[in-house]
């Protein structure tokens, strides 16, 4: 399974490299470049959170995740505005994202283990259901309470943040509880969607299900440049059965 996403990973990532030197213009490889660079920094986010949950400076490590947080919403913008979208960088934010939830959680972990500990675990079942439906072909999506858990994922540890930088005694036991409610409705949500995916797989194992490009690329790299192939030899094989039609009339009647 690891194989697999890392080989997926090294695809795309070849195929990213290699239209960035294609482009000539240096601007427009700079701007490529700059929307994955502020996904990458979410995936550092432990990096400058733990040393100041360590140190007990929680206003600093609030403003850190904050502005952290803020390259969710710029780098998509950016991407699309630039036209700089590519499936490395899809990739790549949906990788961060999990990492950065975790990652501005470990330093409340240190800190206040009891609190976060259940949800951190719940939070990477939930990233495991998705990557083994991933793996298989079955493309998760995101549904509505999939997203609304992320939100209040959001809200609680926001929340926790605060409370530690500004010293206030704010029990937030009931937010906990109700945020890992909405995460185990979500990983049986998604568990149900890729098992339902499964038998369907299951009962028509000759009918594969229609995938889009970036699908296809990620089973198999070289499948769409081998029907270009037969299409392009069939264009330039002549067709036998018209062949002898043309025969037949060209030969004149004794």
């Amino acid at each position: 399974m690891i194989d697999e996403m890392m080989r997926q990973y090294r695809y795309y990532r070849k195929e990213y490299v290699s239209n960035l030197k294609k482009e000539k213009n240096k601007i427009k490889r700079i701007k490529m470049q700059i929307p994955n660079f502020l996904t990458r920094l979410r995936i550092f986010a432990p990096v400058f959170l733990i040393p100041c949950a360590i140190v007990g400076n929680f206003a600093l490590a609030t403003v850190i995740a904050a502005l952290l947080g803020l390259t969710d919403c710029f780098d998509g913008f950016l991407a699309r505005k630039w036209n700089a979208t590519s499936n490395y960088g899809q990739k790549l934010d949906a990788v961060s994202d999990k990492l950065f939830v975790i990652g501005i959680a470990v330093p409340i972990l240190i800190t206040n283990p009891s609190l976060i500990l259940s949800t951190i675990i719940l939070e990477a079942i939930i990233g495991s259901i998705n990557f083994k439906a991933q793996i298989k072909g079955n493309n998760p999506k995101s549904t509505l309470l999939g997203k609304f858990k992320t939100t209040v994922l959001y809200v609680l540890i926001a929340a926790i943040y605060l409370t530690k930088a500004l010293n206030i005694p704010l029990s937030l036991f009931a937010l906990t509880c109700y945020t890992n409610v909405l995460q185990l409705g979500t990983a049986v949500q998604y568990y149900a969607i890729d098992k339902k995916k499964e038998e369907k797989k299951k009962e028509n194992p000759n009918i594969e299900e229609k995938k889009t490009d970036d699908e296809d690329l990620s089973i198999s790299p070289y499948k769409k440049q081998i029907e270009e192939l037969k299409t392009l030899k069939e264009s330039l094989i002549p067709n036998k059965a018209e062949e002898k039609e043309k025969t037949y009339i060209k030969t004149p009647r004794k």
